[in-house]
């Protein structure tokens, strides 16, 4: 039946010769001017007549008339202080000379800017005061209390009749008048401090002195004092004033407080009521449904009703913000929104959930806590969890209880979402283990649950079962175009990773990397993960799985790796044999320890003179042992030895000691460390004199003890006896040189006869022509092994090989 009437009265409007158009202006404050925008029927004339203060603007359309009711919501009578209109005519009466500029922005669509008027000449004989601002300042300057209370003293003091019967003097002579202007100041201060009075602006104070000895302060014009009975309500607080950036925030107690129990039955009345007379939305009933929607969460829907409409609604561009706070929308909207994070009440907490700074939220926190918990029960569950959360991001702790508090008594509330807000708050105190367990047994499978359940185990460094991770990858995987996608799989790679299972996180990056479209930040954060996941194989991989890798994949030649990462990585590849990719993977980096693992490489490829070209004289530990290597490798043994003694390590020192036949040093070496076997200690004995000559000297030591005892007995008796033993040197002369063999034969020792002593040598030379082909010395007991027979000889250098064995046995052991 509505429909029926609908298209008759429709039908009636098309036969009419001329249909009837209503017309609102819509008007904004702007610094500089004030504009008027019309909308009219496209190719509809118009006229503004040209000058005076009061300005008509005729719509040259039959039937139109104009809607003057929201013309001055949100403008001042400054510059337009007055409208009137009678039927196509429009009459703009200003409050100055100000000049008015019409034109057409598009067919249909005049706009009106009221500019301010230009400023006048001032004459050259006279000068002109500065002239006051035609409208009040966007945001007036701070106003100092004491200064204006006692500017009021003074006032109050001079429009006060003196107490006295004589002459009227002065005002500006009477100490009397300086004093009470003094009290009343003070006493005003004081009551503008507690509040009594309140410094209002919106009359001009009297140019006036403080007091009679002060220069006159410079107060703005438009201030005056009033006292607390001046107030509404003389019984309130003093509440203060917002700022102007606030102006709209509180229609937003209006919008975001209506009834959604009913939500059907309320809906169905607004839209019906949404369209009135000729099809004309009801600007009233538009604003209640748009607070009808937020109201019930549903950010979409008041989002195009705010778009779409003509009419400007109070506070349109804070319940924008809203609704693209509920839709996750970043707008121009949501930054303005959040903002008013000073301006309290619910523009307050949608500023938080807009992204207010920390600190402001931080101050605010409780009071948003408040407020939060006198929303309705379905605004409560929608936006109770992110407003908990980032309370609890910030600090905010006490407030995020509260607000998790009253979401849980809200009957729109799913228990999931209690249990990730109680998580959220076990975790900001410092318990993330608790956090985790409390998801693992009440949370629920939703992308925002899961991907805290991911952040727990990476912040606990505990790893989560299969079946999760799976699922994750699942949610990731439905969320792919989305940034919800790419954190969750970005996570499930680094569980991945720590956890050991390196296939199973190339298998999700390669997976995420074919997803995530082509831009600047995806491409970072896929490096950062492939980053990741190369560190932690090279820290905590296996052997084969390093080696199955590194052949199976060619990302590790990526060069978003870090050097750190590419470090490790060599430094494993070396360990295991493989000196060819560590060229790439080091060879552009110029640090001290790349150019060590290069030099490692090298060495390992058999070029010692490439790696001690690259090792210089770097003196790090890992540099000298890369050096004695390559030392090792081109045969300098001493050199390979000097700088295992470097960096102490005896037993390669020793090694290489033995290759280089230093025995000195090896002497040297085990003199420091902790004493060899008896057969050990007789290496450097045996080592440093020539053949035979040691073995002579031990078996001289070992007899030296019975031949002293001879020698006591032998200068106790008064002549030589049967044991007594012939002068070596008077046989030495006695023999020819043309009979050596002789001499040594009838001298060589048998069985336990001892072994003399050598003849002395005269003027410190060599005793003989032998002892100068053997090196030895007339300090070396040895020298006499030149005159043994040949059976002797070779039975004392059979036994001193034997003895020789006996030394090297355990080194050889200890070594190998």
């Amino acid at each position: 039946m509505r429909i029926l009437i609908r298209l008759v009265a429709a039908l009636c409007l098309l036969t009419a010769p001329v249909s009837a158009q209503v017309v609102t202006p819509r008007a904004g404050e702007h610094a500089d001017f004030t504009r008027l925008v019309l909308a009219v029927a496209a190719g509809t004339g118009w006229r503004l007549s040209p000058d005076g203060r009061s300005r008509t603007l005729t719509i040259e359309r039959t039937g139109t008339r104009f809607d003057l009711s929201q013309l001055f919501r949100r403008i001042p009578r400054t510059r337009l202080s007055d409208a009137s209109a009678e039927g196509p005519v429009l009459t703009l009466t200003m409050d100055c000379a100000c000049p008015v500029t019409a034109w057409e922005e598009r067919p249909g669509l005049i706009v009106l800017d009221i500019s301010d008027p230009p400023p006048e000449t001032p004459a050259q004989d006279a000068p002109v005061p500065p002239a006051l601002p035609t409208s009040p300042p966007r945001r007036p300057p701070p106003l100092d209390p004491i200064a204006t209370a006692r500017s009021a003293g003074t006032q109050l003091a001079r429009a006060m009749p003196l107490l006295t019967t004589g002459p009227e003097e002065p005002v500006a002579e009477d100490p009397r008048l300086a004093t009470l202007s003094e009290d009343l100041g003070r006493t005003v201060a004081q009551a503008l401090g507690q509040g009594i009075l309140d410094a209002a602006i919106d009359a001009p104070v009297p140019d006036a002195g403080l007091l009679s000895s002060t220069p006159t302060p410079d107060l703005p014009a438009n201030m005056r004092v009033t006292t607390v009975m001046d107030r509404a309500d003389p019984d309130a607080l003093t509440v203060a004033q917002p700022p102007e950036f606030c102006q709209g925030a509180n229609r937003l107690e209006t919008l975001l407080t209506q009834n959604t129990e009913d939500f059907s039955a309320e809906h169905g009345r607004l839209a019906r009521a949404l369209y009135g007379e000729f099809d004309q939305p009801d600007p009233a009933a538009r604003a209640a449904l748009v607070g009808l929607y937020l109201s019930a969460g549903f950010g979409a829907e008041a989002h195009a009703l705010l778009v779409n409409g003509q009419d400007i609604v109070a506070g349109r561009d804070f319940a924008l913000g809203v609704a693209d706070v509920l839709e996750d929308r970043a707008t121009n909207s949501r930054m303005r929104l959040a903002q008013a994070i000073d301006c309290g009440g619910i523009a307050a907490l949608m500023a938080v959930l807009a992204g207010a700074d920390a600190d402001a939220v931080r101050q605010n926190g409780d009071a948003i806590a408040l407020t939060y918990s006198l929303l309705s029960p379905s605004l409560r569950a929608r936006v109770g969890l992110p407003l908990a959360e980032r309370l609890a991001e910030v600090g905010a702790l006490d407030a995020a209880r509260i607000v998790a508090d009253s979401l849980r008594r809200s009957s729109w509330t799913v228990p999931q979402d209690v249990a990730l807000a109680e998580a959220l708050l076990d975790r900001a105190r410092g318990h993330p283990v608790d956090a985790a367990a409390r998801l693992e047994h009440e949370g629920g499978s939703d992308a925002e649950t899961v991907q805290t359940r991911l952040d727990l185990a990476l912040q606990t460094h505990n790893g989560l079962d299969a079946e999760t991770l799976e699922g994750a990858a699942a949610l990731a995987a439905a969320a792919r175009t989305e940034s919800e996608g790419a954190e969750l799989m970005a996570s499930v790679i680094r569980l991945h990773a720590r956890s050991g299972s390196s296939p199973d996180a190339f298998a999700a990056l390669d997976r995420l990397e074919s997803w995530v479209q082509e831009t600047g930040e995806n491409r970072r954060l896929i490096e950062t993960l492939r980053d990741e996941v190369w560190a932690a194989l090279a820290e905590t991989g296996s052997d084969f799985g390093i080696v199955e890798t590194v052949l199976a994949r060619e990302d590790w030649r990526a060069p978003g790796l870090t050097p750190q990462t590419r470090r490790k990585l060599a430094r494993r590849l070396l360990d295991l044999g493989l000196a060819t990719p560590v060229h790439t993977l080091v060879g552009t980096l110029d640090d001290p320890g790349a150019r060590v693992l290069r030099a490692r490489a090298w060495v390992s490829e058999g070029d010692p003179e490439q790696a001690l070209a690259l090792l210089g004289d770097d003196p790090t530990t890992d540099a000298r042992q890369t050096r004695a290597a390559a030392l090792g490798q081109i045969g300098d043994y001493a050199g390979a030895a000097a700088e295992f003694a470097s960096l102490g390590v005896t037993d390669a020192e020793a090694r290489a000691a033995i290759l280089a036949g230093d025995w000195r040093r090896l002497e040297t070496l085990h003199g420091a460390e902790a004493p060899l076997t008896a057969e050990a200690a007789e290496l450097g004995q045996i080592l440093g004199r020539a053949p035979g000559h040691a073995e002579v000297a031990r078996t001289q030591a070992d007899q030296s003890a019975p031949q002293a005892h001879e020698a006591v007995t032998q200068d106790a008796a008064p002549t030589g006896g049967e044991h007594a033993t012939p002068d070596p040197a008077t046989a030495d002369h006695s023999l020819s040189p043309q009979q050596p063999d002789a001499r040594a034969a009838s001298d060589a020792p048998t069985g336990d006869t001892p072994i003399a002593e050598p003849p002395p040598i005269a003027d410190g030379g060599p005793s003989s022509v032998a002892d100068m082909a053997t090196g030895s010395t007339p300090d070396d007991p040895g020298a006499i092994f030149n005159r043994f027979g040949l059976v002797r000889r070779s039975s004392t250098l059979l036994a001193e090989s034997e003895r020789l064995r006996e030394a090297l046995t355990p080194l050889v052991e200890v070594r190998n």
